[in-house]
């Protein structure tokens, strides 16, 4: 028998034999190590992933957080160390300075009308020092060139840096007080002529008793009527008519004191609250003013409108002692005027 002299063909390798456990055990572990090294790449990049969306986010956050705040409608101004340290632009429009000047003031305080700065101060230690401080109320504002502005503040206590400091939003609330103001105006004012209304000359008249009862001084209540202003609404148009009250409304005034208290009360028909008058005789002084005033024609819309007033006046005490006695005697009298006025003239007056 021949002996072959070839290598066997088995798992003899460089003269190195491998068994068939270790070569599968290594296949294996290469195996399980090439799936643990994919799965933990696709963890991390899923986790890159993932970071990188929040990342967006938070960055697209900002910017929306940014736009915001710099394009606010309020100002926005963070103090630290009664230190202006951040301001939107609003903030730097409504005050009229710029950001590098409000950040270079020493404190807050050159901001603040002097009348408010103590009550905005103590505010600003109260909300440091975590204690209670109200958390939206109405102030004054000055500023850079000096003018005073009313604003609404709202402050928080924040931590700015690591360090303690306040978020504050204000809003310029100058055309809602303007309105406020223009509501309060009309409800005690005549729209037409700007005297005061009825309710006001009822309240002063009242006031005017109370301190006559204290002091015994005298005064009066003059009620005036326009005669024939029917025929100027007739003739020229009731924008005519407005016109005749304004400029009767400005010439009467010019003939009263600035302690007297001059209403319309209606239609054609005024009252004169005289204060602290000499009797009967610095009535009739007044009137005899009034009723020279009046003898000039008027020029309305390129007319020469003559007017004539009828008068009448009730004295305090003697010819009454409440607010509706002395506006009816006075009433009576300025009636009494008119029927005299007419009954001159050869007319009616009216009903």
């Amino acid at each position: 028998m021949d002996v072959s002299t070839e290598p066997k063909t088995g798992l003899i390798e460089s003269g190195y034999s491998v068994s068939g456990c270790l070569f599968w055990g290594v296949t294996l572990t290469l195996l399980a190590l090439l799936l643990a090294g994919a799965w933990y790449l696709l963890r991390y990049r899923r986790a890159m992933n993932a970071q990188n969306l929040l990342v967006q986010e938070l960055r697209e956050g900002a910017d929306s957080f940014r736009y915001l705040v710099e394009n606010a409608h309020e100002g926005i101004a963070v103090v630290q160390n009664t230190r202006l340290v951040y301001l939107n632009p609003r903030m730097c429009e409504m005050s009229g300075y710029d950001e590098a000047e409000l950040k270079a003031l020493p404190s807050f305080m050159p901001l603040i009308h002097p009348s408010a700065r103590d009550e905005m101060m103590a505010n600003y230690q109260r909300r440091i020092a975590g204690k209670g401080a109200p958390h939206r109320y109405e102030s004054l504002f000055l500023r850079k060139d000096g003018t005073s502005y009313p604003i609404e503040i709202s402050g928080a206590a924040i931590v700015w840096g690591g360090q303690p400091a306040t978020l504050n939003m204000l809003s310029d609330i100058s055309d809602r007080k303007a309105a406020e103001e223009k509501i309060l105006y009309l409800a005690h004012h005549d729209s037409l002529t700007g005297l005061v209304n009825r309710s006001v000359l009822n309240e002063r008249i009242k006031q005017t008793i109370g301190l006559a009862q204290r002091s015994k001084d005298p005064f009066a209540v003059l009620f005036i009527d326009l005669n024939a202003f029917k025929q100027v609404n007739d003739t020229y148009g009731h924008e005519a008519g407005d016109a005749l009250l304004q400029h009767v409304a400005q010439r009467i005034k010019q003939q009263l004191r600035d302690t007297d208290t001059f209403a319309r009360i209606g239609g054609d028909e005024f009252v004169v609250l005289l204060a602290q008058t000499k009797g009967s005789l610095g009535v009739k002084q007044t009137m005899a003013r009034i009723e020279a005033a009046m003898a000039e024609p008027f020029q309305i819309q390129h007319h020469n409108v003559h007017c004539h007033v009828s008068q009448g006046a009730a004295l305090y005490p003697e010819d009454g002692a409440s607010v509706q006695a002395l506006l009816s005697k006075a009433d009576r009298n300025m009636y009494a005027n008119k029927c005299s006025y007419y009954e001159n003239n050869n007319s009616n007056p009216p009903a």
